[in-house]
């Protein structure tokens, strides 16, 4: 491979993905603070400013809080102490170290990529993940953690790729696998909820798994369809709505438990000789199992509160359906399963007794860094705020609880399942935005056609296809998919995505799914990898393959410079030149110095108002202790002990909406609406003798 090539694309690479940043932050104030257009933000900003002034780690020089995920707060402060140079300065500073982690991810991905594809599929994907507006919407640009914790979810998986393909014979195998789980913690501490996807990376390095039988991948799909038809056949698209909390925890238990149940079978080889007669028997006995372990766990479940629902019905419908797909699959599959002389329990038996002692160790090794630096992180949560976890996520919890609050954000079956059809919102939303929009393009000479029925039809095909892809070529791609530990990335996906689904967990963002967009990039870098060696196989002197990756990447660039000028206009009208802080001007007015303003959020407030203190209402920037009083009933209290001055924010969010109505209604007195992005109102706060 060329080296001069390679480093010219590098340089190139850096010039595409680092230019935007370069650009916005050189920006007028207004344009500037379009970059920062989420509140959550500025919760780390005013956090770092005050811990730098030697007031701890508090929102408000009031309460200490830990709603923040601890990587990027370092980040933070190693940046904002400029605020008491002038508080653009760190704005300005911080967009350059965003641009930078996102030239250092794609810089990894190019280089992990091209180890194993076309090097102008390489070069796509990575200048895809660099400057693609859907992605470098949330993953760069809010100037929130996205930007660190994909920096380490593709360094853990770089290093994670070359470990497994390392020989086991290798001196540095236990030190490399220390550092890469000391990478796993720091990908952890970059956003907690990538605790899923460095467990199960860990997973498929201590068990080497470097492949999965096809029909046991068919099997999980069969499992999956299964239970949400199941679902869907009983309690319609509404009910399935109502009850999503139980749909996960049963998808997840079936996947575990089935599949290992079909493997003690001997499913998935056989002795001979063999028939499909004796294989129906096998599976059917294997599916009797598995659903009476899967029933009790599951009425165990629902018994402790943990799941909303327990349906008999359900449980045979999905039992019924599921077994009548697998048995489909193994009988089209038949003569690829079978082995001869083939026990599962004496082969399962024979590899704990040849490699227990070396998984062992090699899971000490891969886990006790992680367990050093999550567990020291916990501990220093705990002794500090008294929580081992950030309150924000509590709270995000307890929100589900409420039946008229404001986070709850109106959901389909689709965005249920995961496949939300707007863009942003959803795990997989760079994808199934666009397959939504090719469906509603195609629905609309139809009027009578609802769009979600060619979308599933349409995402239904699009999963066919990948199969076909993977399997052409006698299986070329998905060699090459097992080998990058997409799997590992998918499962730890689907996890994760579970996580958020099962729990009731409310108000997730754009920059919730890194793991899923670097996924989705790296599978279509795959698929592009093979588009590109069907071209060159054309021997020409000059390869299509070059001219395509030229096309892509000039696309690529041109709309990247496009959405960056629009996004952050160098000119600015002189009126609108400090549009970003007229709101704050307006409450700084209207109110006197040193008081204490409660709002919902208040980030940008907090950080640009001058003498007076924001105090966060909704908690995710406030102490255990405020959680705790808004639980029990006695927030009202709480705020009177500040004692609060005002509070700001939307009439019918503090008034009527849970949980401030209970608390704040009989105590605010309006004294007027301000003009701003929001539209908010400002009220006195009246504490009761």
């Amino acid at each position: 491979m060329n080296r001069k090539l390679i480093v010219l694309i590098q340089v190139l690479l850096v010039l595409a993905t680092l230019s935007g940043s370069i650009y916005v932050s050189v920006t007028p104030a207004n344009s500037l603070l379009n970059w920062y257009n989420s509140d959550d933000a500025f919760f780390y900003y005013k956090v770092a400013q005050n811990v730098l002034a030697g007031h701890g780690f508090t929102f408000d020089q009031i309460n200490l809080s830990n709603g923040f995920h601890p990587l990027w707060m370092v980040v933070c402060l190693a940046v904002f102490w400029l605020s008491d140079i002038n508080l653009l300065l760190p704005l300005r500073v911080l967009v350059i170290v965003s641009g930078l982690f996102n030239v250092a991810t794609s810089l990894l991905l190019f280089r992990f990529l091209k180890r194993y594809l076309h090097l102008g599929a390489a070069f796509i994907g990575a200048l895809l993940w660099g400057t693609y507006p859907g992605i470098f919407s949330v993953s760069t640009i809010l100037g929130m953690e996205a930007s660190i914790s994909v920096f380490f979810i593709i360094l853990l998986l770089s290093r994670a790729v070359n470990l497994l393909n390392q020989s086991d014979q290798d001196l540095h195998r236990r030190r490399d696998l220390i550092l890469l789980g000391a990478i796993g913690g720091l990908t952890i501490l970059g956003r907690l909820d990538n605790l899923f996807l460095v467990a199960i990376i860990g997973i498929f390095l201590l068990f080497k798994i470097k492949k999965i039988p096809a029909i046991v991948i068919f099997d999980l799909v069969a499992i999956t369809v299964s239970i949400f038809v199941a679902w869907v056949l009983r309690l319609g698209s509404e009910g399935v709505l109502a009850h999503k909390l139980s749909i996960y925890p049963m998808l997840v238990l079936c996947l575990l438990v089935r599949p290992i149940i079909l493997y003690f079978a001997g499913c998935y080889s056989f002795n001979k000789p063999h028939t499909k007669i004796k294989m129906a028997i096998r599976i059917f006995l294997a599916w009797a199992v598995a659903f009476g372990i899967e029933y009790i766990t599951l009425f165990m479940l629902f018994k402790l509160k943990i799941t909303t629902m327990f349906s008999n019905s359900i449980l045979l419908l999905d039992a019924a359906i599921g077994l009548g797909i697998v048995f489909l699959v193994h009988s089209l599959l038949f003569k690829s399963v079978i082995k001869a002389e083939y026990s599962p329990f004496r082969t399962f038996w024979n590899w704990v007794k040849a490699q227990w002692k070396p998984v062992l160790l090699d899971g000490v090794s891969y886990g006790a860094p992680i367990g050093v630096l999550v567990g020291s992180y916990m501990i220093f949560n705990k002794l500090t705020f008294g929580s081992f976890s950030p309150v924000s996520g509590q709270i995000k919890h307890w929100w589900s609880s409420m039946p008229n609050t404001v986070y709850a954000r109106a959901v389909s079956l689709l965005d249920t399942m995961g496949l939300s059809t707007g863009g942003g919102n959803g795990p997989w939303s760079i994808l199934t935005s666009k397959i939504y929009q090719a469906s509603a393009f195609l629905a609309k000479p139809f009027d009578s056609i609802d769009p979600n029925l060619p979308f599933v039809v349409l995402c239904i095909f699009v999963f066919i296809l990948f199969l076909l892809l993977m399997k052409a070529q006698d299986g070329k791609l998905a060699r090459k998919f097992f080998s990058m530990l997409i799997p590992a990335m998918l499962i730890g996906c689907m996890i994760h995505i579970t996580y958020y689904f099962a729990t009731g967990y409310t108000h997730t963002r754009g920059w919730y799914w890194m793991a899923e967009m670097m996924t989705l990039v790296i599978s279509g870098s795959l698929i592009l990898d093979n588009i590109f060696s069907w071209l060159d196989q054309a021997k020409l002197k000059l390869k299509p393959s070059i001219f395509l990756a030229i096309l892509f990447g000039i696309v690529l660039a041109t709309n990247h410079y496009q959405f960056i000028t629009r996004f952050a206009p160098m000119k600015i009208p002189e009126e609108k030149q400090a549009a970003y802080i007229s709101e704050v001007r307006e409450v700084e007015f209207y109110t006197e110095p040193g008081s204490k303003i409660g709002m919902t959020g208040g980030g940008l407030m907090a950080y640009f108002i001058q003498d007076r203190t924001i105090v966060n209402l909704d908690g995710l920037i406030n102490s255990v202790e405020y959680f705790n009083a808004m639980k029990s009933g006695k927030a009202t209290q709480f705020l009177d002990a500040i004692p609060l001055n005002y509070v700001f924010g939307k009439p019918y969010m503090l008034l009527e909406s849970d949980p401030y109505g209970s608390f704040l209604k009989d105590r605010l007195v309006e004294v007027g609406y301000i003009r701003g992005n929001e539209g908010f109102t400002l009220f006195k706060y009246r504490i009761l003798q």
